[in-house]
């Protein structure tokens, strides 16, 4: 009897200590484990740290060099007249996501194609196209941009040149819109003006053979009248007179469209006084002259 007793305390006491030892493994484990997990956790979020400072560096980079690259522009185009050496600056730019690069490489393919000299006819048309895509590029990536709209608007109208006179009509209420639009975020660009009033000279000045062309493609054609268009070139001149020869050229033109003589002799003027820097201001100065004598010879 005590030796079976003694038998079944013993096997309990080894199964005891046997048991003490697995707990005490497997707890050694864990402790383990939990020490791997904690040290594969650090390392994971020092590693995404690390991946997060390169992007926060790298997106600085860039951040500065699109800086660069845009005070570089404004150089080329301040000094005027530099209309190949800007388009061919910015084009290097390579995979630009930066709205304020992507507009001005527009404005600069469609300088380079209105002004530029030794354009062929055929690159002229590769640049107006380029300079279209360009800016739509931009408003993708900042709709928010007045300067984006601005020049979408623009060479939509520049596209239409090489597209009939329809697809010209069919865009005018896109290009209205984007203007307006232009407008509300920036208020106080006198470019935008200026196109506005060019956009409300053009239907009020337009023949009837396009007024029925109009009707026919929208039921309810684009109009406007001379007065809107004087208003918007008066608005363009009040927040940065003087800025454009051509904006008092088409003040002086407007003015004569609504028999106010006096003021558009008055701004035809202003057109002969305007220091010459490129050939739109030379243009401008040999139309207002021929405008003027016409004028005076009534």
């Amino acid at each position: 009897m005590s030796t079976t007793l003694f038998g079944i305390i013993r096997s309990l006491a080894l199964r005891t200590t046997s048991l003490v030892a697995t707990w005490s493994l497997a707890k050694q484990k864990r402790g383990v484990g939990r020490k791997f997990a904690l040290a594969v956790s650090a390392a994971s979020a020092f590693a995404f740290t690390i991946h997060q400072k390169r992007i926060e560096i790298f997106a600085k980079e860039n951040k500065q060099k699109d800086k660069h690259v845009i005070e570089e522009a404004d150089k080329l185009y301040n000094m005027g007249g530099q209309y190949r050496e800007l388009y061919d600056y910015l084009k290097k730019q390579k995979n630009v996501k930066n709205c304020n690069i992507l507009w001005r490489l527009a404005r600069a393919a469609r300088d380079l194609a209105l002004k530029g000299e030794d354009v062929t006819e055929d690159e002229k048309k590769e640049l107006i196209y380029e300079a279209f895509n360009f800016s739509k590029e931009a408003l993708d990536v900042d709709e928010s941009d007045f300067a984006a709209h601005k020049w979408y608007a623009i060479t939509i109208g520049d596209v239409g040149d090489y597209e009939g006179t329809k697809v010209k009509i069919s865009n005018a209420f896109l290009i209205r819109d984007h203007l307006e639009r232009a407008t509300e975020l920036n208020p106080s660009d006198a470019t935008t003006l200026h196109c506005l009033g060019m956009w409300c000279f053009a239907f009020a000045d337009m023949p009837w053979w396009q007024h029925k062309m109009a009707a026919v493609i929208f039921g309810t054609p684009p109009s406007s009248t001379y007065k809107e268009a004087a208003d918007y070139f008066m608005q363009a001149e009040r927040v940065d007179p003087n800025f454009y020869s051509v904006n008092l050229l088409m003040l002086g033109k407007t003015y004569m469209k609504m028999n106010d003589h006096k003021r558009a002799m008055l701004f035809l003027d202003r057109v002969l006084h305007y220091p010459i820097l490129n050939t739109e201001d030379e243009e401008a100065k040999v139309e207002a002259e021929v405008l003027l004598k016409s004028l005076l010879g009534k």
